[in-house]
């Protein structure tokens, strides 16, 4: 737990390090699905830069906005499937009502609050709320949170912390409470309060914006920006790995992960264990590749995609013949047989590929087929490419943060082929 409580606190700093960028990334993704929220690096970032306190938090309010955009359609693409095959269209119905009728209040109450925020966006795209009215609930609950650090930073400057603590912690939900009583008083004694979207200043304008936005670009510009943040994102969790790989702080992760390891070997695990290694083998190799791009070209019916899947693949020996050969960190178990680069594991070269290769052609899968193959793509995805790092790990072939690495670059490099993916499918279809 100590060592999870660490690494947390590295990313935290590495956000910080990068200042406003590092700031944007971070609350795009924790709107949509990162787990560490932005507020740890708005709060530092402005109190050691009080004048710009207000700059901060208008970077944080557009970053999470659009991040929450981002989730909504991770929720209609991926929730909504999964949702109508276990529930009656009936009762999605009825859900769906009630989030038309109070989808709004509960999306500004979580963007205000601590409550996970990104479970709120990604509902909304699931029970297909509607986008304005998303997108002016987040915009005005998340500035009203950030703007409101930002205001307080400046005023009491690094003093400003414990405030917060209390203020957007457990206060938050007293504010909200105290919101609701009036309200509800107001009712109470009939006194008439009715407020206009439409007087709202701003509103008109951030509904036609985002309106034009999704009729002129569609999926498109969401997969665009979804593709850049998430490689920004791995990226950057990469480039911290690294840089605690090289200054040894990740020793505790490594041999606690092989003790576990150690610990469960027997004869049968060992002979499963040296099946499933045969991946790598080349001929092994030259098989999934051709099956991959076979997959990928019944499903598209089309070139481009599979020309893609294939550069996936040549590209994800590439990246790891330049990285191994950067890093020069040996194996658990260097090989003697083999090139002199793959005597290097730092990043995992069979992770790497897997989580690239076999993650382009689930996602081709997912933009064609059918509902329930959907599904199984992306579950065989995750399933294949945990059971290729534990089995390297089991065998004493790679480190953990190997592994570990070789999944953080085949999530950046997958994103950057799906990117051109989308660029080069937009751009002919025009």
């Amino acid at each position: 737990m100590n060592g999870i409580m660490d690494f947390l606190a590295g990313m935290k700093d590495f956000f910080l390090q990068n200042g406003p960028i590092g700031l944007f990334v971070l609350a795009f993704a924790e709107a949509s699905f990162f787990p560490i929220p932005p507020d740890i690096v708005l709060i530092p970032l402005a109190a050691a830069h009080p004048a710009g306190g207000l700059y901060y938090a208008g970077i944080t309010s557009a970053a999470s906005t659009l991040g929450g955009l981002f989730g909504y359609f991770i929720g209609i693409r991926a929730g909504r499937p999964l949702l109508s095959r276990f529930a009656r269209k009936n009762n999605i119905q009825k859900i769906e009502d009630m989030f038309a009728r109070y989808g709004g209040w509960a999306v500004g109450v979580a963007g205000f609050t601590p409550v996970p925020y990104k479970v709120f966006t990604i509902a909304s795209g699931v029970f297909q709320m509607n986008i304005a009215t998303f997108f002016i609930a987040a915009l005005v609950s998340r500035s009203a949170r950030f703007f409101l650090e930002g205001i307080i930073v400046m005023a009491m400057g690094e003093n400003a912390a414990t405030y917060l603590n209390k203020l957007l912690g457990p206060g938050s939900f007293l504010m909200i409470a105290a919101v609701l009583i009036l309200y509800f008083a107001a009712k109470k004694s009939r006194i008439s309060v009715r407020v206009s979207p439409d007087r709202v200043p701003g509103y008109g304008f951030a509904r036609k914006t985002a309106e034009k936005y999704i009729a002129k670009y569609g999926e498109f510009g969401i997969y665009i920006i979804g593709g850049i943040i998430t490689a920004c994102i791995f990226g950057m969790m990469f480039a911290k790995l690294a840089s605690e790989m090289l200054e040894r702080e990740l020793g505790w992760l490594d041999w606690g992960v092989i003790g576990f390891f150690k610990s469960i070997k027997n004869p049968a695990a060992d002979a499963i264990m040296n099946a499933i290694n045969f991946i790598q083998h080349p001929a092994a190799l030259l098989m999934l590749l051709a099956a991959g791009i076979a997959l990928v070209w019944f499903i598209c019916k089309n070139l481009r995609m599979p020309v893609l899947a294939f550069i996936s693949f040549a590209g994800s020996l590439v990246v790891q013949w330049g990285m191994k050969s950067m890093f020069q960190r040996p194996r658990l178990s260097p090989p003697t047989h083999l090139a002199d680069y793959s005597a290097y594991g730092f990043p995992s070269g069979t992770a790497l590929l897997f989580t690239a290769f076999v993650g382009f052609v689930a996602f081709a899968v997912t933009r064609k087929a059918k509902r329930r193959c959907k599904m199984a793509a992306a579950i065989f995805w995750l399933i294949s490419t945990a059971i290729i790092g534990a089995c390297r790990i089991y065998l004493g072939i790679s480190y953990p943060t190997d592994i570990l690495a070789g999944f953080l670059v085949g999530v950046v490099w997958m994103a950057s082929c799906i990117v051109i993916g989308e660029i080069m499918e937009y751009l002919s279809a025009k």
